[in-house]
């Protein structure tokens, strides 16, 4: 926003981080993702409240307090979404101008692949996408051959025609370097622009509301309060749950909600906060017969050399997040585009820790693309320092419950195809064990966790829908000057990590501040299986 916004000479930004400024070898390594998910420098290191459907466990979730925002932290996998999460947002929940034609030249515009300009891919555009390759690991070969033996389609591009299948995971790493968008749209040139000001150590308290307008904002900077005053609009970008949470500090809400945390209600807006959706994720585990995993390099000497062929190269083992080959498939008949993710890690953690097994050992994610349930985010009390609640209701959908049963039988016929008989021994996570519905219902209230895509708790929408908080211009229904562009917006999750598709609307939302004439819409083809309606794969 801030990049697209100063681009006019004739407009001033002023870009407000609560963090520091992206500039750390822990944010450009990108196999320093555990340092950051787990450290507090760069991150909020949000919790959960004690989930009622998973043994009462808080879960953990990370999100940016940086230059970049989580971009910065994230795990750099670089996917769109299928073409049918945006047709849904245009015709079930009425956001006109978000449909797939109207999104796909802003995707090409934010990009520089390496696949180069096509009629999907953008080649110019200012965040990095590249390609990783499938040579650099016999594991990864073998588990995209094993989905092909299992009766399931390849993709050459998933982020193209194509979104189901096996398919190459691209990643958002540049000549060995993360590729946030701090470091794609705040280069030293726009940096150096006159007309725009980043403060970086600056926490938003609250918006300053003027009757029905947004005037400014009120912000903790350098040990003081100080009022900042806006000629023209407040935007926020803090995504799903920090966007929610100070629109409701600064009395936009369900005055009831409000009122009992303390805080003056000023302009009664229920659905902020409510429809908050996320990814929830919970792994397989297999022990590998032949020495191939990633664990010689997280230990030494493998370390060190992978450490220092990074700092001195930026190549290796350290120079990738790992994460290179992944599925996008559905678990069920009569599901028409992907409700599951799987990605394949070359590499196994102990369970609930960053801590690698001490054998070489794989895991594959599986991520719920659609989950059922839904939860809400809200301030507890008047003073920006306290966290807010967050519940995300994991498991409230039985139907969710039975996905997640269907995912763990469909990635044991992947590990047991002939392509990944010769690595895959014992399964350690469930276990052999963990056949039976109540067994896997059991198993996975104890280890259910979160892909950290938090979405959807400003949804976006017709004035008076259900939930709906901003309209199809971003604007705050019924406040003038203000408005929201992060994933906070999305009506429903995209099915896929959500980095893309939040850089998108970002990106889109420049033009929509400023007044210019959207891109034109793009028409392109996209794949749906034409047996979705009696075959699972």
């Amino acid at each position: 926003m801030a990049s697209r916004l100063s681009e006019d000479s004739r407009v001033s930004v002023t870009l407000l981080e609560a963090g520091p400024d992206n500039r750390s070898w822990q944010l450009d390594m990108p196999a320093a993702v555990d340092r950051l998910l787990t450290g507090r420098r760069f991150n909020w290191a949000y919790q959960s409240v004690p989930e009622p459907r998973l043994n009462g466990r808080s879960i953990e979730h990370p999100r940016g307090k940086v230059l970049g925002g989580s971009s910065s932290i994230n795990g750099m996998v670089y996917t769109r979404g299928h073409a049918l999460d945006f047709e849904r947002w245009e015709h079930e929940f009425g956001c006109t101008g978000w449909g797939y034609a109207d999104v796909l030249p802003y995707f090409k515009r934010c990009e520089s692949s390496d696949r180069g300009t096509n009629q999907y891919r953008g080649g110019s555009g200012p965040l990095k996408v590249t390609t990783p390759s499938l040579e650099s690991s016999s594991l990864n070969k073998a588990f995209i051959e094993a989905g092909g033996e299992v009766g399931y389609p390849r993709t050459d591009d998933s982020n193209a025609y194509q979104h189901e299948g096996f398919s190459v995971s691209e990643q958002t790493i540049h000549q060995g370097r993360r590729c946030s968008s701090a470091n794609a749209y705040l280069t030293h040139e726009v940096r150096r622009r006159a007309n725009l000001r980043i403060l970086t150590g600056a926490h938003a308290q609250k918006i300053l509301l003027k009757g029905r307008r947004a005037v400014g904002v009120e912000v903790s900077f350098q040990g003081q309060r100080v009022e900042l005053a806006c000629r023209r609009e407040v935007i926020l970008c803090a995504g799903a749950i920090g966007s929610p949470v100070l629109l409701q500090l600064s009395g936009v809400g369900s005055p009831d909600a409000l009122a009992a945390a303390g805080v003056t209600p000023l302009h009664d807006l229920p659905g902020v906060g409510q429809n908050l959706q996320d990814h929830p994720d919970w792994t397989l585990q297999v022990e590998c017969k032949q020495p191939v995993t990633l664990l010689s390099a997280t230990r030494l000497p493998g370390r060190i050399a992978a450490g220092l062929q990074w700092f001195m190269r930026k190549r290796g083992v350290a120079a990738s997040n790992q994460f290179e080959a992944a599925a996008y498939i559905r678990t069920r008949a009569g599901i028409r585009y992907p409700n599951l993710k799987l990605e394949f890690l070359p590499l196994a953690f102990q369970p609930g820790t960053f801590t690698p097994y001490q054998m070489p050992a794989f895991q594959i994610h599986m991520t719920m693309m659609a989950a059922e349930s839904r939860g809400e985010v809200g301030v507890v009390g008047p003073d920006p320092a306290t966290a807010p609640r967050i519940q995300f209701n994991y498991l409230e959908s039985a139907q969710d419950l039975a996905t997640m049963r269907d995912a763990i039988r469909l990635t044991r016929q992947i590990v047991a195809s002939r392509a990944l008989a010769p690595y895959s021994g014992s399964e350690l996570q469930p276990g052999d064990a963990v056949q039976t519905d109540d067994a896997m219902d059991e198993w996975i209230r104890a280890n259910l966790n979160t892909a950290y895509h938090p979405s959807c708790s400003c949804k976006m929408g017709q004035p008076g829908r259900e939930n709906s908080v901003v309209g199809v211009d971003l604007r705050v229904h019924g406040l003038e000057g203000l408005r929201v562009a992060d994933a906070s917006i999305m009506p429903s999750v995209v099915a896929a990590n959500i980095n893309a598709a939040s850089i998108m609307i970002g990106d889109r939302a420049g033009d929509l501040v400023l007044g210019r004439s959207p891109l034109a819409p793009e028409v392109a083809p996209f794949w749906v299986n034409p047996a979705w309606e009696s075959s699972q794969r």
